[in-house]
């Protein structure tokens, strides 16, 4: 059974695959989890990294996953909640609807479930409290009309990690990572590229590493909560 675990949602791509493999490297115990089996989750598999498959697609789900982690890890070092579903909001009334449900089973149901059923398997080291970190959005502070329902369930998960900040104190510290520009998706054209990186300070497309470098420096740091981290070259300053 795994002991000290950082909990890592969302690993099969993008953000969550190098955070997954950066806290390896860094001789943390990672458990990866992931919705969907990707090359890059065969990746986590062969550097020897656990892995975990779940869909957060419904509560009864989720509540399922919690019982399989506590089957798996007897204690976690940090919960990081990376798992999110993007995609501007339809036009179609009933299809919004279908995606209100899965963002926010995703952003905010997931994590709530797997805070509360975690809490106690939550241990910090040589006195230093233990770690939940919401991957959120600049959104949260500067909504995209075209991605409303994205989001707002991001804010929900920034305004979670408010609240657990104080309800889980002193024993554990509750913080965000709030990304903007760091990776382009396939819903970003090269004109709406060029357009984010004319609205950001730093003029470039940030990657995933200094996504990595945030969550290390709270990780590290005994004496932050309730703190949210914007890692967008500034472009929150400035986005339209």
């Amino acid at each position: 059974m795994l002991e000290n675990t950082v909990l890592v949602t969302g690993s099969g791509r993008r953000i969550g695959f190098h955070l997954a493999s950066r806290l390896h490297q860094e001789g943390y115990a990672v458990l990866a989890h992931y919705r969907t089996h990707t090359d890059e989750i065969q990746a986590l598999h062969n550097l020897g990294i656990e892995t975990i498959q779940a869909d957060f697609n419904n509560s009864a789900a989720i509540l399922q996953f919690v019982d399989d982690l506590k089957l798996r890890c007897s204690s976690f070092r940090a919960l990081i909640h990376n798992a999110s579903s993007f995609a501007p909001t339809s036009t179609e009334l009933a299809v919004a609807a279908e995606q209100y449900e899965q963002f926010f089973n995703v952003h905010m149901m997931a994590p709530f479930l797997i805070n509360q059923g975690l809490q106690s398997l939550l241990l910090g080291i040589d006195d230093n409290p233990a770690d939940i970190i919401h991957i959120t959005d600049i959104n949260v502070e500067n909504p995209t009309p075209r991605f409303d329902i994205y989001g707002t369930t991001k804010a929900g998960l920034h305004n979670m990690m408010l609240v657990l900040a104080k309800k889980f104190a002193p024993q554990i510290k509750v913080n965000a990572i709030a990304p903007g520009p760091v990776l382009f998706t396939e819903q970003h054209s090269q004109e709406v590229q060029q357009q984010m990186l004319a609205e950001t300070p730093l003029a470039k497309e940030g990657g995933v590493e200094p996504v990595y470098l945030a969550v290390k420096s709270v990780l590290e740091n005994p004496f932050l909560t309730g703190a949210s981290i914007p890692v967008d070259g500034g472009r929150r300053l400035s986005k339209r």
